[in-house]
């Protein structure tokens, strides 16, 4: 069998999981619950396949699935949402929502699948075949246990207010073991990740990891309480990515575009604290003030030509020698 076959197999095999949850929910939400056999022909396969798929949603989505009675399947509606009264706005949002998951994520994760498969039974059709649709997507996508079981931990600590042990490995040096508070989950879309944000108790201060780098996570017994000072907004004011002007020094960062790309700068709002002036040429100079310099390189250099970095000197040198270097290697 080749690939195509075996992505092809697995996309509809997911498919057909969420179509027996929905299923489950909607007919199975009584003592009676619903016949495997109902199920399986409304999905058009075999009673033995449905007996599988039902497995596969407790073992595989964690969905709560119960036997009412011989041959017959409920499915616990108390680990869904209650019923929401959605707009049309509101419903594509969470589509939206869907579909930059599958966008960014690099990676098939069950809890992100879990969570839009009791979502879709929340929205208007078609937008709840769609998001299915977009969850298959994101089942296709390679499968990362430890990240799944290094998130779901922290994820778990930073819930119950716990302390967290850790054993991380940085981008440069030796692997540590660490004890944080966690104040704060974060995704950052540009690097495709999650960001863990909290109390080092160690170093004591505050520090970021990326979750992907956490090795062994286990929850200690020791409680903490978040400060609550701590105010996630302001934490991340000046940060490009996810650096906090808390811990790297902001800097005002001028740039100036050229005309042929002036429109999409001034349709966007980059940073909170962006100030843009129009240029005579048709251009247009946008200030920021951000933490550091290192998170806003990667992104000034993503303009090509269209961008000069006017200050401060030592982002313009680095910005320039990036280009010479990318320069050499088509001469």
């Amino acid at each position: 069998m080749d690939d195509r076959d075996r992505l092809s197999r697995k996309r509809d095999r997911l498919a057909r999981m969420l179509n027996v949850a929905s299923i489950l929910y909607s007919r199975g939400n009584t003592e009676q619950g619903v016949a495997a056999t109902e199920i399986a022909a409304l999905t058009n396969v075999n009673v033995r396949t449905v007996y599988r798929d039902l497995k596969a949603l407790e073992d595989e989505l964690g969905i709560p699935v119960f036997v009412a009675e011989r041959g017959h399947y409920g499915i616990e509606r108390k680990a869904f949402l209650p019923p929401l009264q959605l707009s049309l706005p509101e419903a594509i949002t969470l589509f939206l929502a869907a579909r930059l998951i599958a966008r960014w994520s690099d990676e098939s994760d069950q809890a992100v699948i879990g969570a839009f498969v009791k979502l879709a039974d929340l929205l208007p059709q078609p937008i709840a075949r769609h998001v299915a649709a977009t969850m298959v997507v994101v089942a296709e996508a390679r499968s990362d246990e430890q990240f799944s079981r290094g998130f779901a931990t922290v994820a778990r600590a930073w819930a119950e207010g716990r302390v967290l042990e850790i054993e991380y490995s940085p981008s440069s040096g030796a692997p540590r073991t660490t004890r944080i508070r966690p104040y704060l989950l974060e995704p950052y879309g540009a690097g495709r990740s999650i960001y863990l944000i909290g109390w080092d108790e160690p170093a004591g201060a505050m520090r970021t990891y990326k979750v992907e780098r956490i090795g062994q996570a286990t929850i200690t017994a020791d409680r903490y309480e978040i400060p609550e000072e701590f105010n996630p907004d302001q934490w991340l004011a000046n940060s490009w990515g996810i650096w906090s002007s808390d811990t790297t020094p902001p800097q005002e960062i001028v740039l100036r575009f050229s005309a042929d790309v002036a429109t999409r700068v001034r349709e966007t709002v980059w940073h909170r604290s962006q100030e843009l002036s129009d240029l005579a040429d048709g251009g247009v100079e946008l200030r920021v003030r951000v933490a550091g310099l290192v998170e806003i390189r990667p992104w000034i250099l993503s303009w090509g030509s269209s961008v000069e970095v006017v200050s401060p000197p030592e982002l313009r040198r680095e910005v320039a020698e990036r280009v010479r270097g990318a320069a050499a290697l088509y001469t």
